[in-house]
């Protein structure tokens, strides 16, 4: 019987990829421009191996239902992902810590959020990686490669969360940086100018993607649609709007 159903379930998706009509969303919030900061040193390559544990792992498998099961999960974590990145930076006061100097200027906690920004950074890149492969090989429905081709776009702009990289650069190898108050000055300015809504960019068009991943898939495999983001980013006295 479990055979039977589960041949059900992959045969509705499979008519579901060929009758899709749903209209993908057209609206997009865009990413706030931002100015490039001032010249840095090259980035130290990453540490092999350093990850928050929210990594995409690579795709395996070889069959549109693989490739249908691998979006399922794309999706999903992304938002987790996002949320527990947006957290790391709750209740900050979205500014570079005045008078920083040097490394030892800086507190513990302010360290390790660096730190923990640079892990999930990381892991994004994992992200991004799959929603490129996604874009030209999901099974063929111009809506569903249209979406995760818009979900890879943001990806592609999404270029402030480098700046955790940087900034765990500049306190664990200071001497790479010079002079090391204007590199972190420029690089954390950066980051709190534009993160967020990049960001937000992102999320929101997995919200697009995973609304037409549903509409391709039959009840019992279609996955919850993340809500929303606020508009604003969570810095401290920052109210919704």
């Amino acid at each position: 019987m479990r055979a039977r159903a589960q041949a059900a379930r992959v045969d509705a998706a499979q008519a579901g990829l060929r009758l899709a009509q749903a209209s993908l969303e057209n609206t997009v919030i865009r990413a706030q421009p931002a100015a490039a900061p001032g010249p840095a040193p090259q980035t130290p390559p990453a540490e092999e191996g350093v990850s928050a544990g929210l990594a995409m792992p690579e795709f395996t498998g070889g069959s549109d239902d693989d490739r249908l099961e691998y979006a399922r999960r794309m999706a999903t974590m992304l938002d987790s992902t996002i949320v527990t990145l947006i957290a790391v930076f709750r209740g900050t006061s979205g500014q570079p810590f005045g008078g920083a100097t040097s490394p030892a200027v800086l507190s513990p906690r302010e360290r390790t959020r660096w730190s923990r920004c640079r892990d999930l950074q990381l892991d994004l890149t994992t992200y991004a990686t799959a929603a490129s492969l996604l874009k030209d090989s999901l099974p063929a429905n111009p809506l569903l490669r249209r979406a995760a081709a818009m979900l890879d776009t943001a990806f592609a702009e999404l270029d402030a969360t480098a700046e955790c990289d940087n900034i765990s650069s500049m306190i664990s190898a200071p001497e790479r940086w010079s002079p090391w108050q204007e590199h972190y000055e420029a690089a954390a300015r950066h980051f709190y100018e534009s993160w967020y809504a990049q960001l937000r960019t992102v999320h929101e068009r997995d919200r697009v993607f995973a609304r037409t991943l549903n509409s391709v898939l039959p009840a019992a495999l279609q996955i919850r649609v993340p809500p929303a983001l606020p508009p604003n980013p969570p810095y401290a006295g920052a109210a919704p709007r």
